[in-house]
């Protein structure tokens, strides 16, 4: 026995000492891969510092310096930096400057609700920082509310009056404004930014806006002259030549077409710049007019998966549904370097769009179901949640609705995280009257949320319609009524819980606390009338069902009402 015991304790021993070199291993594992990254980034080296941060984040997903140098890696890539910003936040929702740099990022993505939404999570201590109140007036700016962006950014210069950012934001929220003294006033300190700043990025940006200016009072000189000493800075980008390519062709320019056929050439060799050009012509000349510069570029970038996805899109918009089939069959648009820029899933999109614009509609859905499972498989978390992401913008692009609402529930199940699927889901159940579905959304919602009132109010409410107690709706019902009796909404889903029951007189004594104009409405004037039936007061019943339009109706609210009006 105590041979046996000894050999136990051995064993056990040898169990920690491999554990603990194991968890050493993979510490110093994270620790080596993260200053190979720093050490190749430093060099400028971006391809080998991906792979090292590849490393880091397979061995432990949730190391947030390793996600930080991952959205710094992927700013060319907005969807791709925040869903990296958003992992950050996640992992360290106290720190202030993540917390702001995923607002700029929703920003530039065009989220102004949820980059307010960030906002209003931030520290009460980091919203008196100039930085916030700059970031916060670029949302408003964004969103269209002028007048709080001028608010924010006049606090964020009063904070930090050596900060050219938001001074230079200012005046662009005035350039745009109807004041013509204030619009005066914003040229004249661009213009002083351009001449006297020592920020050459802020000199560039100040130059971009005086050009939009022009071209918007049509000062077709000024842009001119405004875009060519744009190009002429060295730290200008490719997308300033677009720009002045937009100023030239406004101006019905004779420098437009050897411009452009310059900068064509330009980008010949140049993924990034092929993508920008490619883009640009597609949106401000024509499809066909793009894939004829893609096909004549050089084999080896024709032939990457930046000129093969360009061809397609340029396919794509151009129908030729049979030429997108053959020229991407055989294709493979992984990118082994830049992992979380696996676009197969896309390229499996781009298939059953084909197909199905030759009417090969069951071979298109088994395409799409490589697509979507391609997407599932991204070697990332945070690549799957973008990939489902682009997913459902092609379906909203191609009007298909089974296919959107399949992404939607996908990721509603699968990422509960991503809050951007529920209120678009739960739109479409509402508009189509699709009660079952919407239960069980309502069902799974509530188990995420379950102080949401008015969730917990549409989940009693389609389970009371259904027929489904396995939510105990009764009970819900009633929660809902005490934390808001005057809502009407939830009054009458109490209501009509009591009146499930028998509960007549105790259901009508609920409806009769509201206020008189809300019991008008069509939705609640429903329950209403059938609440009043009940009691026997038929002539008042029929007059507030008769204010109740059929069309609003769900198809079990349907029969409710025919019965209630049978039997007046």
């Amino acid at each position: 026995m105590r041979k046996i015991i000894i050999i136990l304790t051995c064993c056990i021993v040898l169990l920690l000492l491999g554990y603990t070199s194991y968890r050493g291993y993979q510490v110093w594992k994270q620790s080596h891969g993260m200053s190979m990254a720093k050490a190749y980034l430093a060099k400028a080296d971006a391809r080998s510092a991906s792979l090292a941060l590849q490393q880091v984040l397979r061995a432990n997903p949730r190391n947030i310096e390793a996600n930080r140098m991952m959205a710094v890696l992927t700013d060319g890539d907005p969807p791709a930096a925040l869903g990296w910003r958003k992992n950050v936040v996640d992992l360290d929702p106290a720190s202030s400057e993540d917390r702001l740099a995923l607002a700029q990022e929703y920003i530039v993505n065009g989220d102004f609700p949820s980059a307010t939404n960030t906002l209003a999570g931030a520290t009460e201590a980091s919203k008196q920082t100039p930085a916030y109140h700059n970031i916060a007036g670029m949302a408003d700016l964004m969103a269209g509310q002028a007048a709080e962006a001028e608010a924010n950014f006049s606090e964020s210069i009063r904070l930090d009056p050596s900060d050219p950012i938001p001074q230079l934001n200012l005046a662009v929220v005035r350039l745009h404004g109807s004041n013509t003294l204030d619009m005066a006033e914003a040229r004249i300190a661009l213009q002083r930014i351009i001449m006297s700043s020592t920020n050459a990025t802020l000199r560039i940006q100040g130059r971009r806006e005086l050009i939009n200016d022009a071209l918007h009072f049509k000062d077709f000189p000024t842009a001119l002259n405004l875009s060519k000493e744009l190009v002429q800075q060295t730290n200008s980008i490719f997308k300033d030549k677009l720009f002045r390519l937009d100023v030239l062709k406004a101006a019905q320019n004779s420098e437009f077409k050897p411009t452009l056929a310059l900068y064509q050439s330009e980008a010949a060799t140049d993924p990034d710049k092929i993508s920008e050009l490619a883009q640009w012509q597609m949106t401000y000349l024509s499809p066909a007019e793009a894939l004829g510069w893609l096909r004549g570029l050089p084999t080896q970038t024709r032939t990457n998966q930046t000129a093969e996805v360009l061809i397609a899109t340029c396919l794509l918009q151009l129908k030729d549904w049979r030429g997108l089939q053959q020229d991407i069959q055989q294709q493979d648009w992984e990118d082994p370097l830049h992992w979380w820029n696996n676009l197969e899933f896309v390229r499996h999109a781009y298939l059953a769009r084909s197909l199905r614009g030759q009417g090969l509609t069951e071979a298109s859905r088994a395409e799409w179901g490589v697509a979507v499972k391609s997407a599932s498989d991204q070697k990332s978390l945070i690549v799957q949640k973008t990939s489902f992401k682009k997913l459902f913008d092609l379906t909203l692009t191609w009007k298909w609705g089974t296919e959107a609402e399949e992404i939607l529930w996908s990721v509603v199940n699968t990422y509960p995280d991503e809050r951007w699927a529920y209120p678009i889901l739960r739109n479409v159940l509402i508009i189509e009257h699709r009660t079952r579905p919407l239960n069980q959304l309502m069902a799974t919602m509530y188990k995420r949320m379950p102080n949401d009132l008015a969730l917990k109010n549409n989940l009693a409410a389609t389970s009371l319609l259904l027929g489904d107690l396995s939510s105990n709706p009764y009970k819900l019902a009633q929660e809902v009524y005490e934390k808001d009796p005057k809502n009407p909404q939830c009054a009458s889903t109490y209501a009509y819980a009591l009146y499930l029951q028998g509960k007549y007189a105790d259901a009508l004594k609920v409806m009769q606390q509201l206020n008189p104009k809300d019991l008008e409405a069509p939705s609640i004037a429903l329950y209403y009338g059938l609440v009043l039936e009940a009691n026997g007061n038929k002539k008042e019943a029929r007059a507030y069902l008769d204010r109740v339009s059929r069309a609003q109706l769900w198809t079990e609210e349907q029969a409710l009402f025919d019965k209630a009006k049978s039997g007046l």
